[in-house]
């Protein structure tokens, strides 16, 4: 997470500066409130340091926890995001805030039970001293017999667990130990509740000057406790899966139809299949149109959880990595579009089949819809999406929704889309291409090029196929997706390709009759691996000159 500062947007740095100076104004608070008050002499004195040390990492602890779960409200990220909120705060970057929070108590924790294991030590040595004086406990009661001290091993064990398996290289060996070790935080959080009842700061009068922690905790436990109840209910609403596809490079497509589910395009959604895991949820981009009759999204088999979708769908182990899309429909299921619509957009993507001997559609649940950056797509003139392989999943809904604007003549700020798809290998490009192709083709009032990259390296078989397909009447379509846009081989050069657009808007060349002395945003959307992101914010940033803005914006899940 901080390996790529320069890759940190200005709201990152802003924010992280000041979330940095009010942890060192809560730890110096903590510190002062303890050595300034004079009815704590009878700590003060034979502690001193390693007391205020732990008292000011225990301040900056209440206010982590008691924010680290506000993060993942999804429901009340949703209601911020379209507020003035969103542009003071990050609300996109959810979880880059809660990897910083969980940072924070990770080295709060640190300093504050070195601090309390000094304090301990030096009572032990106190006590022993003087068995009848002030101190009347020993290193070894504090430590595994007093409430702070068995709460305080409780929460380090949970920590341990949870951070360990949090890293991205665990999470990807082993998503389910991440998922399950992950709601230790309840545990965590439940003894923080109960961590300060033993209450080992008492002044010289035995009276408690304990921070009555559990007060701003309940705030954000109670917040977190009625998200959970919304989307439990809302998971439970009528849901049904109609339809799956099976498209080439390892994707499934799901349609869904829930009446009461009402969303945006390049929003995204949870979905769970109790028959793969009952207690797992997992986000997908939305890959459908509001203006369609179901929510739909494509999921490529690349994990634990995925695999075993694939497999309960009925997705043959050979056929996962290739082949032409097919369908599986639920019996008396309709793809049918709604009846308002006065142009429908045909995307032909397989033969569908019945449902085979023995299958039958699996329950499915989902929830949301939850906002994500490329939901402000209909709010710039010209427009960059780039999507690198199953990346490309959160335009194929703003595409959609695009033409069904354009075509039935609606209200539509976007003039110009500039859509970029980075590939591996051929046959990820099977089933997104009939899509592409339909919208190439009709898409009226809004100027879009489509730009294809494959960064696989070809096998001779492939070369000589293509080879033989040159001469053939294509009408002018590329040989090997049989759309206008030819395919290009090879990464894509941001920096040339921002400096060519930002040259043509400069000149006039890209929007005639503009006013080139206007300031122009380009909003650059990216959906795809950390890499690639980091050199398309910096070629953002770098290209971003001569009254041309390009704003980057990445998918966050």
């Amino acid at each position: 997470m901080f390996k790529s500062f320069e890759t940190w947007t200005t709201r990152r740095y802003l924010f992280f500066i000041t979330w940095f100076l009010l942890h060192v104004m809560l730890f110096i608070f903590g510190v002062l409130r303890v050595m300034l008050d004079k009815n704590l002499s009878n700590l003060n004195i034979p502690l001193n340091y390693s007391l205020w040390i732990a008292r000011g990492g225990g301040m900056c602890l209440i206010w982590d926890c008691s924010i680290i779960l506000l993060p993942v409200c999804r429901n009340i990220l949703r209601i911020l995001r379209v507020s003035f909120i969103n542009k003071l705060i990050p609300i996109d970057e959810n979880i880059w805030f809660h990897k910083i929070t969980a940072y924070s108590i990770l080295f709060c924790t640190t300093v504050h039970a070195i601090g309390h294991y000094v304090n301990f030590f030096k009572m032990d040595r106190l006590h022993r001293e003087d068995p009848g004086g002030y101190f009347q406990q020993s290193a070894a009661e504090l430590l595994y017999k007093s409430p702070a001290g068995i709460t305080g091993h409780i929460m380090l064990l949970c920590m341990v667990l949870m951070y360990t398996t949090a890293k991205h290289t665990g999470r990807n060996k082993s998503f389910e130990t991440f998922w399950y070790t992950h709601h230790l935080a309840f545990v965590m959080l439940g003894a923080l509740m109960f961590h300060g009842i033993g209450c080992i700061v008492r002044d010289k009068d035995g009276v408690c000057r304990g921070y009555k922690s559990y007060r701003y905790l309940a705030i954000g436990y109670c917040l977190y406790i009625l998200e959970r109840f919304i989307r439990a209910w809302r998971a439970r609403l009528d849901t049904r899966l109609v339809k799956a596809i099976q498209h080439p490079a390892g994707v499934v497509e799901l349609q869904i139809q829930k009446p009461s589910f009402k969303y945006k395009p390049g929003q995204y959604l949870f979905i769970n299949v109790p028959d793969v895991s009952e207690y797992q949820w997992h986000p997908f981009t939305i890959t459908s149109s509001p203006f369609e009759d179901y929510v739909s999204v494509h999921i490529r088999q690349v994990g634990d959880w995925t695999r075993a979708l694939g497999t309960r769908m009925g997705v043959e182990k050979e056929e996962r990595g290739g082949g032409a899309g097919r369908g599986i429909q639920a019996a008396g299921a309709s793809s049918k579009g709604r009846p308002e619509k006065n142009v429908e957009l045909v995307d032909d993507r397989g033969e569908e089949i019945h449902i085979r001997s023995g299958f039958s559609m699996p329950m499915v649940c989902i929830d949301g819809p939850f906002g994500a950056p490329t939901e402000d797509v209909f709010d710039h003139e010209i427009v960059v999406l780039v999507g690198s392989g199953i990346g490309v999943t959160p335009f194929a809904s703003i595409l959609r929704d695009i033409w069904y604007r354009a075509n039935n003549n609606m209200p539509l700020k976007t003039k110009h889309i500039e859509f970029y798809w980075v590939c591996r290998d051929l046959a990820s490009l099977k089933w997104f291409q009939s899509l592409l192709a339909t919208i190439e083709q009709s898409m009226l009032h809004v100027k879009l090029k489509i730009h294809i990259y494959c960064t696989a390296v070809m096998k001779p078989d492939q070369h000589h196929n293509i080879a033989l397909h040159l001469n053939d009447d294509f009408g002018g379509a590329d040989t090997i997706t049989g759309l206008q846009a030819l395919t290009n081989f090879g990464r894509p050069n941001f920096g040339a390709i921002f400096t060519e657009l930002r040259e043509g808007i400069t000149n006039g060349t890209y929007m005639p009759g503009s006013n080139q002395e206007l300031s122009v945003e380009v909003a650059v959307f990216f959906c795809g691996p950390g890499a690639m992101a980091k050199s398309l914010r910096k070629e953002s940033r770098i290209q971003s000159k001569n009254g041309v803005k390009f704003a980057f914006r990445k998918e966050h899940f």
